[in-house]
């Protein structure tokens, strides 16, 4: 291919998040870490699945609930050297306060990831408990729940403007309702991000 559609540039995205969330130390099991993916689990499809991009679960493996976490991903992915795609970022966790509709809201998400948690990675009872007791109705009581809107962007575009534009994307969330301390921005930027996203679709194993 040469070209890249918005669908499979969002699932590249989402793979690369992903990857990054890994080497952050957001990851293994004896630490107390679950991943579920989305779009990163088929980074080469052209259409994108609805749900939530990633979502990290932390139970602290020594029992201490207090240090349980839920870390949810939302990403935007674009190749223009400005940045305005970021604000759609701000839609995605706007959608999980539920006010317009029940579907695809934080609740409905919570419901899918216990059940993903039961039949995929058989979680105890317990467990998932622990995992219900993260999620509050009213988005300012949800203290064990942490946003990561995530933009990825070509680097030509600096990293002056990546961070202003997720400063106003992270007071947008918060003006929705969203606890400011439990929001973390992150940016990443890839050096001829389209290029590189058209040489991993054609399965190339070198850049030039």
């Amino acid at each position: 291919i040469t070209t890249l559609t918005t669908g499979r540039r969002g699932n590249l995205g989402e793979f690369l998040s992903y990857k990054v969330a890994r080497t952050s130390g957001l990851y293994g099991k004896s630490k107390g870490y679950t991943i579920a993916i989305m779009g990163a689990l088929t980074p080469l499809q052209d259409g994108a699945p609805t749900g939530l991009d990633t979502t990290i679960l932390h139970l602290d493996p020594n029992g201490d609930t207090s240090k349980d976490r839920l870390y949810i991903m939302e990403v935007k992915t674009t190749g223009a050297i400005k940045l305005t795609y970021a604000s759609a970022l701000v839609g995605d966790y706007e959608k999980l306060l539920g006010k317009t509709k029940v579907a695809g809201s934080l609740g409905q998400r919570m419901n899918w990831l216990q059940a993903y948690l039961m039949e995929v990675h058989e979680f105890l009872p317990a467990e998932l408990d622990r995992v219900g007791d993260l999620f509050q109705p009213k988005a300012e009581d949800c203290t064990g729940i942490t946003l990561l809107p995530t933009l990825i962007h070509d680097r030509s575009s600096g990293d002056s403007a990546a961070v202003t534009t997720l400063d106003k994307v992270v007071e947008k969330i918060e003006g929705l309702g969203w606890r400011k301390d439990c929001i973390e921005s992150w940016s990443i930027a890839i050096t001829g991000l389209e290029k590189c996203f058209v040489h991993l679709s054609n399965n190339e194993s070198a850049m030039p």
